[in-house]
C-alpha cells in the first residue's frame, strides 16, 4: 500500500479500484439540488404572497372604489366635481349624480367666501355607489376679531394685546395728556371687526407738548390764572407775603422761573402779595 494511500491523500475523491464513486462528488452533487430546490420554494412563497396581496388591493379598490361594470349599470355612478361651488350648488350637483352631500365641517380661508367647498370626498371622478355620500368641508370665510380698547396701556402691553389676535401693528406717536409710552388709540378705532392676520396703526403718547414758563411776577393774581391756562399749566400751591411792598394780589415770586421748559397740564408754584383776606377771588383758594 502506496504512503498516499494510508495517509488519507489519494483514492478518495476518485472512483475506487471497485468502481464506488467518490463521496466529495456526491455530497456536492446532493448540496446543489438542494439549494435548486430551496430557491424554488423561495419563488413559489413570494409569488404566492404577492399574489394575495394584488388580490385583497383589488377587492378592498372595488369594494371602496367601485368601478362602473357597464353603462347600464345604475347602481355605480361617478362622483361630480363641487369644489369652488357654494352649499346649495354643490348640493344639487352631488343629488343630481344620485349620491347624498353631507357636511363634514369648515374652517376659516381668507379668500374663499363663506360656505364654499374647499374639499371633497370621494374625489372627483371616481366612482360611488348610488345613495352614497359625498363629504365636503365647507368654508368659513376668513378670521375675524373684534378690535379691543387698549388706551391706557403701556405700548408694550398694548402691542402683547394685539398682536396675539393676529395683527401686525405700526407705531405712530403725538403729543397727548397722557404720559409718554402710553397707547392713545387704534386706526380703525376700538370695536371695529377686523380681519386676521391684519395691519393696523397704534397711536403712543409722546407725553403732554412742552411749554415755556412764562414771567408771571407784578401781574395780578387772576391775570396770571388766565394766562397760566390759555398756555396749557395750572395753578400750582399758592403762598403769601404780606411784607411784600407790592399791591396786594400781585405775584412776587414763582416756581419754576420764567423761561423753564414744562410738559402742558403741570402745575405753577405763585407767592402773592398781602393776605389770604385781600383776594377779591376767593374761588382761587
Amino acid at each position: 500500500m502506496s504512503y498516499r494511500r494510508r495517509r488519507g491523500l489519494g483514492g478518495r475523491g476518485r472512483e475506487t479500484g471497485d468502481g464506488e464513486p467518490d463521496g466529495r462528488a456526491e455530497r456536492a452533487a446532493w448540496g446543489g439540488e438542494a439549494d435548486e430546490a430551496g430557491r424554488r420554494r423561495l419563488l413559489i412563497t413570494v409569488a404566492t404572497i404577492g399574489g394575495a396581496l394584488l388580490i385583497g388591493y383589488a377587492s378592498s379598490a372595488l369594494w371602496l372604489l367601485p368601478r362602473a361594470a357597464s353603462a347600464d349599470d345604475a347602481s355605480i355612478v361617478r362622483v361630480p366635481d363641487v369644489v369652488g361651488l357654494n352649499e346649495a350648488a354643490a348640493r344639487s350637483a352631488v343629488v343630481e349624480a344620485g349620491l347624498e352631500l353631507t357636511v363634514a365641517g369648515g374652517i376659516n380661508h381668507r379668500e374663499a367666501p363663506e360656505g364654499t367647498v374647499l374639499s371633497q370626498r370621494p374625489l372627483p371622478g371616481q366612482y360611488a355607489r348610488s345613495g352614497a355620500p359625498v363629504e365636503a368641508v365647507l368654508s368659513r370665510g376668513p378670521e375675524t376679531h373684534t378690535l379691543p380698547d387698549v388706551a391706557g396701556l403701556s405700548e408694550r402691553q398694548a402691542g402683547i394685546v394685539l398682536e396675539r389676535l393676529g395683527f401686525e401693528l405700526e407705531i405712530e406717536t403725538r403729543e397727548h395728556p397722557l404720559p409718554a409710552g402710553r397707547a392713545i388709540e387704534t386706526r380703525p378705532p376700538a370695536g371695529t371687526e377686523l380681519v386676521v392676520p391684519g395691519r393696523l396703526v397704534l397711536v403712543v403718547s409722546e407725553g403732554a407738548p412742552i411749554v415755556e414758563v412764562p414771567d408771571l411776577r407784578g401781574l395780578h393774581i387772576d391775570d396770571a390764572v388766565r394766562i397760566l391756562t390759555e398756555g396749557g399749566l395750572e395753578l400750582g400751591s399758592l403762598s403769601f407775603d404780606p411784607q411784600a411792598i407790592e399791591a396786594p394780589g400781585r405775584i412776587v415770586g414763582q416756581y419754576p422761573p420764567a423761561g423753564y421748559s414744562l410738559r402742558a397740564g403741570d402745575g405753577i408754584e405763585l407767592r402773592v402779595a398781602g393776605d389770604r383776606d385781600d383776594l377779591e377771588e376767593p374761588d382761587l383758594l
